[in-house]
């Protein structure tokens, strides 16, 4: 779901979405309608030759959370011990090769096995390439990423989560704008 818009750019919706959510296609029709209305969509109506990437939001959250799952499934499964639970938001930025760069943790987890598997799967990101449009290679990219043993826990994890994200969103003010994404684990998923 939109949890909230920057103060100084209300067209850029902070996105949380979770896995195999119905609400999903609804909110990526809705996120693809702001991109439309950004500075880049509106130009796009003036200008004689564009080049855009074909790729919709939709279509690129989808890869990018097809990514992050088999990178988390496959740290799961070759650290049958990994107990661990709790939110890791990392901070990124798509390189020229589309991918992930400058990777760094937001805000940890408090658990280095959660922390070490959410960087991992970022970095494991096969391609940000392409970019849908409104977004560009210097954009941040906060991926939020939930690590739990079951549905209790995400919930109470999910609140926490959206706690950081409010607060993170009001002191960011004057700051680059953050693409964020949630992507959780449990053992049902």
């Amino acid at each position: 779901m939109i949890t909230g818009r920057t103060a100084a750019d209300p067209h850029w919706p902070i996105i949380h979405l979770k896995k195999d959510d119905p609400m999903k296609n609804i909110l990526l029709v809705a996120i693809a309608a702001s991109l439309a209305l950004t500075p880049t969509g509106m130009q796009a109506q003036t200008d004689d030759i564009v080049v855009s990437s074909n790729r919709t939001v939709n279509n690129f959250v989808d890869a990018v959370s097809r990514d992050l799952d088999r990178s988390l499934n496959r740290f799961s499964r070759s650290s049958a011990n990994q107990t661990g639970t709790g939110v890791a938001q990392i901070l990124f930025e798509c390189g020229p090769d589309g991918k992930p760069t400058n990777i760094k943790m937001y805000n940890g987890a408090g658990d280095i096995g959660v922390n070490r598997q959410a960087r991992k799967a970022v970095a494991n990101i096969r391609s940000l390439h392409p970019l849908p449009q409104g977004l560009t290679n210097d954009q941040l990219f906060l991926a939020n990423i939930i690590i739990a043993k079951d549905s209790r826990q995400f919930d109470e994890l999910s609140e926490e989560l959206n706690e950081r994200e409010t607060n993170r969103i009001a002191a960011a003010k004057g700051d680059r704008k953050i693409f964020a994404f949630t992507l959780s684990k449990t053992p049902s998923t």
